[in-house]
């Protein structure tokens, strides 16, 4: 396929296959070797790049989504006899040890910095938390992104033009696999039903992974990146409704959900690091039906609806008749996921989102729980529940739900109400944790309820 990128100011083209990944283009390809292949899988940071204003990890990125790009690495920023603030800070704080590291370090720091040009400390660590450093030390690196800050390094950003021709990119006679490329929901739809069984391609951070392990093969694959109708997020009467493209970054930047439903917005945050969020949709999150997915935990007590399109229609259903088993999603072979339908939550209503795992941050979650309740003069009118990483696939927690509704809430209720989610969970795996993390955390939510009414 031959594709075209912009990189560090200059156009390039190259003729590769269409799932080669954007990091080994840059440096087998373009001679770009400054990222480099850690952990291959967007666990460390080593392969950092800016595309397109955000961060992402270049070695989760196929070339035809790259295709038509503008890219920033490491080498745009500045030589070894000229460097610019920011890598003289990152030496004069001490923040570079082996190096191998570095380049994707210093192009976290920098998207930070371009989208916030005053952020916190707690800001900085988040912005960098999805970048690994075995050498240095944390607190020298945070420390030469505060020095760039004070010397002034956001004053010398200058707007960078993208020099590619915006045509799609084209097939090689070679390509072993079939690439369709559409720019509008009603064209891929109608190459998916030309070509039933062709794999979605959209965030890719789950397929490849799956790729490199050998649990993923394709002959024929559709990329969904580019349709612009699959990636809003907007307010429609009584709902929000999110395309399924739409990033866990698109949710984070969004007012929208901030304001309307602070839970998802919170589950999405714990959902991976920043270059994984810029990526990974939530639509990928459903589709693959994981039992460890974050998002369904609370779009199932958020109520949530999924709605599918083919060229024979419209379907919309519930997400939790969607889901109907691991890795189990309601989709025919020639249909598309359009968006996520969430009811607007009744004012004075309360949500929110738990997650456990092994470590505090960028962890697979062991217990991941959602809430939503109503309460009105001390009576739990409305309370729905969800539950993830303790059975095969998320679900709703129907006898807690029974347990807790339309009752007055007491100290007495919410006991019973423990107790009855600890029977009503059964994981398979670290049973009694999980129960007593359960347990202990919907004790948690009951109790705030009871304080704040």
């Amino acid at each position: 396929m031959r594709i075209e990128l912009t990189v560090n100011g200059k156009l390039y083209h190259a003729d590769v296959p269409p799932l080669k990944l954007l990091l080994a283009v840059l440096r087998e390809d373009l001679g770009f070797t400054g990222a480099k292949e850690g952990c291959g899988e967007g666990e460390c940071g080593a392969c950092s790049v800016i595309m397109n204003g955000r961060l992402v990890n270049s070695c989760l990125v196929p070339a035809v989504q790259a295709s038509g790009s503008e890219i920033l690495t490491i080498e745009g920023l500045g030589t070894a006899k000229d460097m610019d603030l920011l890598q003289r800070a990152f030496v004069s704080e001490g923040g570079v040890q082996c190096g191998f590291c570095t380049p994707g370090m210093i192009l976290a720091a920098r998207a930070l910095l371009e989208e916030n040009p005053d952020p916190t400390d707690e800001e900085i660590k988040i912005a960098l938390s999805g970048n690994i450093c075995r050498c240095t030390g944390y607190e020298k690196i945070y420390n030469s992104v505060k020095k760039a800050i004070a010397d002034g390094y956001c004053a010398t950003f200058k707007k960078r033009d993208n020099l590619c021709s915006g045509e799609l990119p084209e097939p090689c006679a070679g390509d072993a696999v079939v690439c369709l490329i559409s720019e509008s929901l009603a064209e891929a739809e109608e190459l998916l039903d030309e070509n039933p069984g062709a794999s979605l391609l959209s965030g890719t951070t789950d397929i490849v992974p799956d790729m490199k392990n050998g649990r993923f093969e394709t002959k024929k694959i559709l990329d969904l990146s580019r349709v612009e109708e699959l990636r809003g997020i907007a307010r429609s009467g009584d709902a929000i409704r999110i395309g399924s493209c739409a990033t866990n970054g698109d949710l984070l930047r969004s007012e929208l959900i901030k304001e309307y439903l602070p839970a998802l917005w919170e589950a999405s945050s714990r959902s991976g690091a920043p270059a994984v969020q810029n990526r990974a949709t939530i639509g990928g999150n459903l589709a693959t039906a994981s039992g460890a997915a974050d998002l369904p935990s609370i779009l199932l007590p958020l109520d949530a609806s999924v709605s599918v399109e083919s060229v024979g229609g419209t379907r919309e259903m519930k997400l939790e008749k969607f889901i109907r088993g691991y890795r189990d999603p309601d989709l025919v072979p020639n249909e598309i996921m359009k968006e996520i339908i969430v009811p607007l939550p009744k004012p004075g209503s309360v949500q929110k989102f738990y997650k456990r795992g092994s470590r505090k941050a960028l962890t697979l979650s062991r217990v991941s729980l959602g809430f939503y309740a109503e309460v009105e003069s001390g009576v739990v009118w409305e309370f729905r529940a969800g539950a993830g990483s303790m059975s095969p696939t998320p679900v709703r927690l129907r006898k807690l739900e029974a347990a807790v509704k339309e009752k007055k809430l007491t100290p007495e209720l919410i006991s019973e109400a423990v107790e009855t989610v600890r029977g009503e969970v059964n994981p398979r795996k670290s049973p009694e944790w999980r129960k007593a993390m359960t347990a202990n955390l919907t004790r948690r939510f009951l109790e705030g309820l009871l304080e704040e009414k």
